[in-house]
C-alpha cells in the first residue's frame, strides 16, 4: 500500500538556530537581524526543549497592561493608549540589552510535533494553534528538527512535480 502523506522527518529542517534561557535581548536581536524567520526555540543543555521566542515576544517589554486588556483598549474609538509618541521617546535603560534575557519573555506552552507524525497532522496542528513552524522532538522533548508551513508547501510541490 502506497503511502500519501509525508512524515515530518521528511520535510523538516534538522539544523535548527536555537537560543538559551540566558541569552540576551542584545544577542536574540541581532540573531533576528541575521535570518529571516523570526521564532526560535529555546533550549536548555542535551537540546531539551523549554520555550520558543518571536520577535513578537520583545514588543511584551513596551506594553504597559497584558495583552487582552490592550486589546481591549485598541476596540475603544476615543482612546489613543500610545498617542503621538514614537519608539524614540519611549525611556528605555541601555541596561536592557543585557539585563534582560529570553527567560523573561519566551513562552513555555510550546506546541510541537514528533518526527514519525504526517505533514497532515503537522498543517492541522498549525491551524489549529494559528502558528507557521512546529518544533519537532524526540520521545525525551529534545528538540531534533523544526517545521515550516513552508516546509510543507515546498515537499507537496516536489511530490507533485511542479518543483
Amino acid at each position: 500500500m502506497k503511502r500519501k502523506d509525508m512524515l515530518v522527518e521528511e520535510v523538516m529542517k534538522k539544523e535548527v538556530i536555537t537560543v538559551r534561557r540566558g541569552t540576551t535581548l542584545k544577542e536574540l536581536i541581532e540573531i533576528f537581524g541575521k535570518f529571516t524567520f523570526h521564532t526560535l526555540p529555546v533550549i536548555e543543555k542535551d537540546n531539551k526543549l523549554v520555550g520558543v521566542i518571536a520577535l513578537e515576544d520583545i514588543f511584551k517589554i513596551f506594553e504597559p497592561y497584558p495583552s487582552h486588556i490592550l486589546e481591549m483598549l485598541e476596540r475603544v474609538p476615543f482612546l489613543d493608549e500610545y498617542g503621538e509618541r514614537s519608539l524614540l521617546e519611549v525611556d528605555i535603560p541601555p541596561e536592557l540589552g543585557v539585563l534582560c534575557v529570553v527567560d523573561d519573555l519566551m513562552n513555555r506552552n510550546v506546541i510541537t510535533i514528533s518526527g514519525e507524525m504526517t505533514t497532515f497532522e503537522a498543517r492541522s496542528l498549525m491551524k489549529l494553534h494559528k502558528v507557521r513552524r512546529l518544533p519537532v522532538v524526540d520521545e525525551e522533548g529534545h528538540l531534533i528538527g523544526i517545521v515550516s508551513l513552508f516546509d510543507i508547501i515546498l515537499a507537496v510541490f516536489k511530490k507533485k512535480g511542479v518543483l
